[in-house]
């Protein structure tokens, strides 16, 4: 059987050169992340008042897109520092007196005990080590599962080995393809998205035996196992963002940041565009191996600044992240959230049945602090605002700039993209510090000014420039499909915060010069700017213009909205499905993925099918690798690939718009 195997998988290889798309793969944080995150909002389509159900056609396709994106990068890819290195992991190793943790080893193997305590206490509470699925086999954590909390800037998501969905471990991407530096905007996005499909898995909680789990009761505790390892992956990425990657512009040193005193005029500290991290040598890993064979991490020896600037839209994403984690945190709001901050000081892994049972049912014992998380997620927004309003706003022309450095200060331009960001992310404090006054009204200032600046520079056509000098001065670009998109995403925030008619009209006039100078009928898809007969999307274009129709969808009301949920049913399909910009997908959005056996067997009717009838064996073929037919395919048969590519956004795919 083993020649027709190969013969087989020849074929499919040459089909995949014969049909390749005009697509790079390279997988972007910062803009895939950004993508995902509109995804899942367009999927909730909530409004403070609640949820809008718009009946989009392919609301499901994009909760699962968003949600490939972030479980691939966190938990399978190894495209950054693994969690076991953190800074809050050293801090319990050194200071949990008492501890089981504590006692002897060197502080790294101390971290990973501190690690393998917390999963045991994620398996418990959420039921995950009860079960006997395919997927956590009694056991919790499915095997090579490798969780990432200081996302790299980019990386091919291609596999290096055949891929097993089952075993993490043969889903890594080639780290020979990775961009190790690091991104604060990709770290606020990621962020974001960490809360957002936590507060998804942790909405509700379920009760089996009169025990109740952290959790909701769809596939028993893997949504709760899987919710609390985003939120311990936000919780480091937070803690670090305090302790040690605080950048402090006077002494050029990275270090702490006390959010109770910190005041940029008195000195900035700051998160700078890009980090890079070196590694421990072979020697430090071969000792850790000795003791974990074949599980040591690389271990992080060095982080340094090598781009001081301090980015708006890097701002603005930790501003939106952090903010949403607040929320997520806040013990003053009852929600499904409370189970999960409390007294998190016993045990599950040294002790008896009997008293993990009773600890069980003690709903005082928890996952996380109750206290900390709160105060750190508050303390590292009001930090991050601070810079926004202390680094990044021009008071005389009432504008945001792009940028700050310590050398030449406060830049002179705005970047319409940035802009949106920050009206999005200020929003979002507005709406989440709700117990914070002084920073939910100052939020509130700065956004309607920032809204207001875009809309004195508005057209008479509707149409926005890509970027301004702070007296409104436009550049000479053409005007591009993500200006106007976010833009809008900017006035439809300040509308529903303020209710004023004049910024949803700047919005309506804008999707008005989209519909009559971007939209290209003949592909379903808008031109990435004007007169463009070839069109580029990536995660930030894709992302915004989804974002920007579903607000304009919710703001039109029911009666109005057919016509726009239409069109954004169409570009989502065209631009992820059909050009590929989602480049794979599994079980969940119609897949089928077989057993091994299952697949040797479909392989070998392949081959007796391809001498009896060539025509119905193609057909079977394309099947295989794309059971649904919608033009995504499985993992394993991603065209371009020796291996196959993980299901997750593309960094760019180019549709004809002529």
């Amino acid at each position: 059987m083993k020649k027709p195997i190969y013969s087989f998988f020849a074929l499919l290889l040459l089909t995949q050169v014969v049909f390749s798309q005009n697509r790079d793969l390279r997988f972007d944080t910062k803009t895939a992340m950004y993508a995902a995150n509109e995804e899942w909002l367009t999927f909730a389509c909530e409004v403070p008042e609640g949820m809008v159900e718009l009946g989009l056609k392919h609301q499901s396709d994009m909760y699962w897109y968003s949600l490939y994106n972030l479980g691939n990068l966190a938990f399978r890819s190894g495209m950054g520092v693994h969690v076991v290195s953190s800074p809050l992991f050293r801090k319990h190793a050194e200071e949990d007196e008492g501890m089981p943790w504590t006692k002897g080893m060197m502080t790294p193997m101390k971290q990973r005990k501190f690690m393998l305590h917390k999963v045991a206490q994620f398996k418990a509470k959420s039921g995950a080590a009860n079960l006997d699925n395919p997927v956590f086999k009694g056991y919790g954590p499915p095997p090579g599962a490798y969780p990432v909390y200081l996302e790299f800037s980019s990386g091919q998501p291609t596999f290096v080995n055949d891929p097993d969905l089952e075993d993490f471990g043969t889903l890594r991407w080639d780290k020979a393809t990775f961009d190790k530096s690091m991104n604060p905007g990709a770290w606020g996005q990621t962020l974001m998205k960490q809360i957002l499909w936590a507060r998804d898995f942790f909405h509700e909680n379920r009760v089996s035996k009169g025990v109740t789990y952290i959790g909701t009761g769809a596939h028993d505790g893997a949504h709760g196992f899987r919710g609390s390892m985003l939120i311990a992956l936000a919780l480091n990425k937070a803690y670090a963002l305090k302790s040690t990657l605080a950048y402090n512009a006077k002494t050029g040193k990275l270090g702490g940041v006390n959010p109770m005193t910190y005041d940029p005029m008195k000195g900035a500290v700051y998160f700078p565009h890009k980090y890079e991290v070196s590694f421990k040598g072979p020697m430090t890993k071969m000792m850790m191996n000795m003791m974990m064979p074949g599980k040591a991490p690389a271990w992080p020896k060095k982080f340094k600044v090598t781009d001081k600037t301090s980015d708006l839209f890097d701002v603005a994403s930790l501003v939106w992240g952090l903010s949403e984690f607040y929320y997520l945190t806040d013990p003053t709001i009852e929600d499904g959230f409370d189970a999960l901050f409390g007294d998190p000081k016993w045990i599950a892994k040294d002790k008896s049945e009997s008293e993990i049972n009773k600890s069980l049912k003690n709903s005082s014992k928890t996952v996380f602090p109750k206290e900390d998380p709160h105060k750190l997620s508050k303390g590292m927004t009001v930090v991050n605002f601070k810079n926004l309003m202390g680094l990044h706003f021009n008071k005389n022309n009432g504008t945001l700039v792009d940028s700050w450095h310590p050398d030449s200060k406060q830049g002179k331009r705005i970047t319409t993209v940035n802009a949106g960001m920050a009206i999005i992310a200020l929003s979002n404090v507005y709406h989440r510090l709700h117990d914070v006054d002084m920073v939910k009204n100052g939020a509130k200032k700065m956004l309607v000014a920032q809204a207001n600046f875009l809309l004195k520079q508005q057209g008479s056509d509707g149409s926005i420039a890509n970027s301004y000098d702070v007296s409104g001065k436009a550049d000479n670009g053409k005007k591009s499909l993500v200006s106007q998109t976010f833009a809008m995403r900017g006035w439809l925030a300040a509308y529903q915060i303020t209710k004023e008619e004049k910024f949803l009209a700047a919005a309506e006039k804008a999707y008005g010069f989209m519909q009559n100078e971007l939209w290209h009928e003949g592909s379903g898809v808008f031109r990435s700017y004007v007169g463009a007969t070839s069109s580029k999307f990536d995660g930030m274009n894709y992302g915004s213009t989804i974002g920007a129709l579903r607000e304009l969808a919710i703001a039109r009301g029911p009666s109005e909205r057919t016509e726009i949920t239409a069109q954004l049913d169409e570009f989502f399909f065209n631009v992820a499905n059909k050009a590929g910009l989602q480049i794979a997908e599994i079980n969940m959005t119609g897949e089928m993925i077989p057993t091994k056996k299952q697949a040797m067997d479909m392989m070998a009717k392949m081959e007796t099918m391809k001498q009896k009838d060539p025509k119905k064996a193609m057909a079977m073929q394309k099947k295989m690798m794309d059971s649904d037919q919608d033009g995504v395919p499985k993992p394993k048969f991603v065209k371009g690939t020796k291996k196959g590519a993980a299901p997750v956004t593309a960094g760019s795919v180019t549709i004809s718009t002529r």
